[in-house]
């Protein structure tokens, strides 16, 4: 796929099943989300006790700046190229040389401004950090539409490899740094080289040479598909990282050390579940909008087993955050605890929230996805500008009511048109919501009779949350159904272990 005319048609995978894509892609996915999450934990881990508080903090400060100048880079046009049912290498010519410029331009953008950033958080050290980890945006952006190309094609073996590598690079590399130099400096090393590889590896995987750049017919629709998208990234990012800039300013690069690592521990990894997942989710979706049964059934079957998955995770470290962050980052991190226990309210209805991306953007309601996107960023906006100047915890307390405040009204929004009706509220997402709930108040309740030593409470405790969870979802014939396919997909993997045996 070198090269090709501009009118030649891409081609797109599309299947009489998805069920063995989805499973496959679902695997991938898992295998390469265990490899990046648990670099991200053993991030936290370990780089919390090479690098200081104030270290990690003034990276926070510029991950929000990065993550806004982001967005306009990609203007959701990854997701443009992945839903599109007929796309031409023309228009996706177009869409790399838009990708690309408009990442130089706020490359060169980002390095201008970066003393005004340091002094408007009074840091005169971000400075180089922020136009050294400004060179990234170009790096990522020269691969953005082979990768997106991979999602297309339904290439989840490689872009689930593609992803386990850059996370190992990553945290290899920001490791050997700060053994060596214990400075902020190790993160951004991490950051460039993960970026660097990811990039090379699409272009092995999508070996497509763009060509000169020229728009070409059905541009301008692409983009205003994208522009949907962005407004809704665009809103996110308010919500998601205003938090981290009015602390940052308020209280100071130490209670943002703090309140990141609590972050990072818990709602990072959750974003990083939903976020691969999507990958396999919309190009299938995308394929069958034109069938609402199969639709609906492909999306709840992966819902449910996502939400099995997570949510007793999330019910039990955060019922005993006293004990898992003191264990898992150490006993100068006690601090972040009441930190954690508060997002991991949260996290409970963000796991809920997260997949109806998949359905926005499948069904093409990019619109009404952007539009949701400005009011849920002006609630949070509103609730961290009141309750920074009550502190830190109080914050977290805040954002984790308002989360499960929005949660019902997404629902009722999502399912007002489209292959998933208002019934699967009650039937679906009532029955989950209310099984997270009612474990984590039960584990509140009987955390006390665990062992005392910290790894044995929380392996019992973990082990205790997913027997309540699946417990209470057998109650329910939605939860039956989950757990039946937890069972069916325990049978396949045994089958498949005993062919390779055989072989």
């Amino acid at each position: 796929m070198a090269k090709h005319p501009p009118e030649t048609i891409v081609e797109t995978s599309r299947q009489s099943s998805y069920g063995g894509t989805v499973a496959r892609g679902t695997f991938y996915t898992a295998l390469s989300q265990g490899v990046t999450v648990g670099c991200q934990i053993g991030s936290v881990i370990v780089l919390s006790r090479l690098l200081t508080p104030r270290d990690i903090g003034l990276i926070a400060m510029i991950s929000p700046v990065i993550a806004f100048l982001s967005m306009f880079r990609d203007m959701g046009l990854l997701q443009a190229v992945i839903q599109k049912r007929t796309l031409t290498f023309g228009q996706l010519n177009a869409l790399f040389w838009i990708n690309t410029s408009l990442s130089v331009a706020l490359t060169i953008f980002l390095i201008l401004v970066a003393p005004l950033i340091a002094q408007f958080y009074n840091e005169p050290d971000l400075t180089w950090l922020i136009r050294v980890l400004a060179l990234n945006m170009v790096v990522t952006a020269l691969g953005a539409q082979h990768f997106a190309l991979l999602n297309r094609q339904m290439a989840f073996g490689r872009i689930a490899i593609n992803a386990g590598a850059v996370a190992v690079t990553t945290l290899s590399v920001s490791i050997f740094w700060a053994l060596i130099d214990p400075t902020p400096w190790a993160l951004v090393a991490g950051t460039i080289a993960g970026g660097l590889l990811g990039a090379i590896m699409v272009w092995f995987w999508v070996p497509w040479t763009p060509s000169r750049p020229a728009l070409a017919e059905g541009t301008r629709e692409l983009v205003g598909f994208g522009a949907g998208v962005t407004g809704f990234k665009l809103a996110n990012f308010f919500s998601r990282n205003l938090d981290s800039i009015l602390i940052g300013r308020v209280w100071g690069g130490a209670a943002l050390g703090l309140y990141d690592r609590a972050y990072k521990l818990l709602l990072f990894p959750l974003n990083r579940v939903a976020q691969p997942l999507s990958q396999v989710m919309v190009p299938v979706l995308s394929r069958m909008q034109d069938e609402p049964q199969r639709y609906a059934h492909m999306f709840f079957r992966v819902f449910g087993l996502m939400q099995l998955a997570v949510l007793p995770a999330v019910a039990a470290l955060t019922a005993m955050a006293d004990t898992a962050v003191p264990f898992l980052l150490g006993a100068q991190w006690a601090e972040s605890a009441p930190i954690f226990a508060a997002l991991g309210i949260a996290g409970l209805s963000q796991a809920l929230a997260n997949p109806t991306g998949w359905l926005f953007i499948s069904q093409g309601r990019t619109t009404e996805m952007a539009w949701w996107g400005l009011t849920s960023a002006l609630i949070s906006c509103a609730v961290f500008v009141w309750s920074v100047q009550y502190g830190v915890v109080q914050m977290a307390s805040a954002y984790a009511a308002a989360s499960m405040a929005k949660l019902v009204p997404l629902w009722v929004l999502i399912c007002r048109k489209g292959p998933v009706g208002f019934d699967s509220i009650r039937s679906c997402i009532a029955p989950l919501f209310c099984a997270a709930m009612l474990t984590y108040v039960a584990m509140l309740l009987i955390q006390d009779m665990l062992p005392e030593t910290a790894i044995l409470r929380l392996l019992s405790g973990t082990a205790l949350c997913y027997t309540m969870f699946a417990g209470l979802l057998a109650l329910t014939p939605f939860g039956r159904e989950v757990l039946a396919e937890v069972r069916g997909l325990s049978t396949m993997a045994r089958r498949i272990r005993a062919e390779k045996g055989a072989i």
